[in-house]
């Protein structure tokens, strides 16, 4: 982790120095302010107790004794059981019995338990009843879901050394799930809960990531392929925080440089791109395992889930390689815009909303209250409207022709003074010749039962070469047959069925006044009245 290796390096720094002044030390009043503290070290210190403060509630079960019980030996039992062995035991059977339901009951957890904590009973000489066991196991338990303080989450204070103030931070190790069936409470894992289950202390977003691939690859083995699903989803939104993290600093570095300190600039380049490709190896390698299940198990009823899930990975391996791709581009962000740190800045100019903000939201409410109109009026002045703006021209303009245009007026016909009026588009194959063209295609397959399209058209040249106004009979007579093959109730409502005669064969039909037909030769088959079916007496 990167905390560990920050304090192995100041560990190591300190050897050193020591090493090369000998025998002779200097006391920390004559070292100066300057060599009594790291510049990076309180941060580095308010990470680890932050980190630090979720192993805290199973640290207090060695202070917590909790020796008056309803049994005759539970002093004895507290005397003897490893209290720590206990604690990450009730998370693991947590872990558990939640791999393929929502939550488990306080009742399910003990049970799991007791034969645990016997056999430790055993191993350290200890004669212990079932009640005396089944007490001490339960109040052990309560204390790690805050059971005294109504299952309210665990609040410690401690103190922020980069920014001079205590802080607070409130978790659960254990809490409860509301599914609406039963009475009986379920308790399940939070995320806190798992990170100290694997013993992982999360300083950030690439190492809630790193705890993440473990409850993956957990839930992998035990087959819980839908909850691995949902971390991945978790670890996904971990890498966007992290991109935001990197996105506000370059943001910032673009702003307000001299606000930004190359040395957290290049630490969050470095351990981030180092973490990030680790995180991603091994991405790499659970993707790889999800891919090999999926070829063990063809056919399974997971197969799906476990697309899903390699999708997922494969996404979160593309948004790591990104995110390292970022991270190696802060540094070069830094030094494009370093010339700015030599600019002087130019008078009358707002300071850093970093620096204002920090410093309004410190102000008590009262005094806020007295400075917050006019800080408002500063930065959003109020606007100033022009007496004359042609824009409002136009749309008062508008306005009034919208008034003035009734909606009857529409259907009217437009009469212009010097224009022609314009020309609706008529067709020619008016109704009354898509009529005689139906006409003639139904009498004809009705008579004969099948024709085709070649026959069909040369009687309906010759039929339009009988006529004198008939040169379009044809061409409707294509048409029609065309409606049919598209609209199948058209074609039914006239009883054809069309169908292919040769698909590699074409063929080329003169029609009246110089037209041709080339295509395939369509065959027009009849179909004769559906009968209703008889009725069985």
């Amino acid at each position: 982790m990167p905390i560990q290796l920050d304090l192995i390096d100041f560990v190591r720094r300190r050897q050193t120095t020591d090493e090369g002044d000998g025998a002779v030390t200097e006391s920390p009043a004559a070292a100066g302010p300057d060599k009594q503290a790291d510049a990076g070290f309180a941060l580095d210190v308010g990470r680890a107790v932050y980190s630090a403060l979720i192993m805290r509630p199973v640290f207090e079960l060695e202070a917590r004794r909790f020796r008056l019980g309803d049994a005759d030996d539970p002093g004895v039992i507290w005397d003897g059981l490893d209290l720590l062995w206990l604690a990450f035991a009730i998370l693991d059977v947590i872990s558990e019995l939640t791999e393929y339901q929502s939550g488990a009951t306080r009742a399910e957890i003990l049970d799991r338990i007791c034969p645990l904590a016997r056999k430790q009973a055993a191993a350290c000489g200890i004669e212990a009843t079932g009640e005396g066991l089944a007490d001490v196991l339960g109040k052990v338990f309560d204390h790690l879901v805050n059971r005294h303080n109504r299952y309210l989450p665990f609040e410690y204070t401690w103190f922020d050394g980069t920014a001079g103030e205590y802080r607070h931070r409130r978790f659960w190790l254990i809490k409860t799930v509301y599914t609406g069936e039963g009475r009986e409470a379920l308790f399940t894992l939070t995320d806190e809960g798992y990170t100290a289950y694997f013993g992982l202390h999360e300083t950030g977003a690439l190492d809630a990531t790193a705890i993440g691939n473990l409850r993956i690859k957990l839930l992998i083995e035990r087959g819980n392929v839908a909850d691995a699903i949902s971390v991945a989803d978790g670890n996904r939104k971990q890498c966007a925080r992290k991109a935001l993290e990197v996105r506000t600093t370059r943001r910032q570095i673009r702003r307000n440089i001299h606000a930004v300190d190359f040395g957290r600039v290049r630490a969050l380049a470095e351990d981030g791109v180092s973490q990030a490709t680790t995180i991603q190896k091994e991405g790499r390698r659970l993707h790889n395992m999800v891919v090999e299940s999926l070829t063990r198990s063809a056919g399974n009823r997971h197969e799906a889930t476990l697309h899903r899930l390699a999708e997922r990975l494969e996404r979160l391996n593309t948004q790591l390689m990104n995110l390292t791709t970022e991270l190696q581009q802060l540094p070069d962000d830094y030094d494009y815009h370093s010339f700015k740190l030599f600019r002087r800045r130019s008078l009358g100019a707002f300071p850093p909303m970093e620096a204002v903000m920090r410093r309004l939201c410190r102000l008590g409410e009262d005094d806020a209250a007295r400075v917050g109109a006019e800080f408002i009026a500063r930065i959003d002045p109020p606007a100033q409207r022009t007496l004359f703006d042609p824009a409002a021209v136009i749309e008062a303009c508008d306005r009034a022709l919208e008034r003035q245009n009734v909606p009857g007026d529409r259907s009217q016909p437009v009469h212009e003074i010097d224009g022609s009026p314009i020309r609706r588009f008529e067709s020619e194959l008016n109704d009354r010749l898509m009529h005689d063209a139906f006409e003639l295609v139904h009498d004809m397959v009705a008579s004969d039962g099948e024709v085709l399209l070649s026959r069909l058209l040369e009687a309906a040249s010759h039929r339009a070469a009988a006529a004198d106004d008939g040169d379009l009979l044809p061409v409707a007579v294509a048409m029609a047959v065309f409606q049919c093959t598209v609209e199948r109730r058209l074609a039914a409502r006239h009883r054809i069925r069309v169908a292919v005669h040769d698909p590699g064969l074409r063929v080329t039909v003169p029609l009246c006044a110089g037209r041709r037909y080339r295509g395939h030769d369509i065959r027009l088959i009849h179909q004769g009245a559906v009968r209703a079916p008889e009725v069985s007496p």
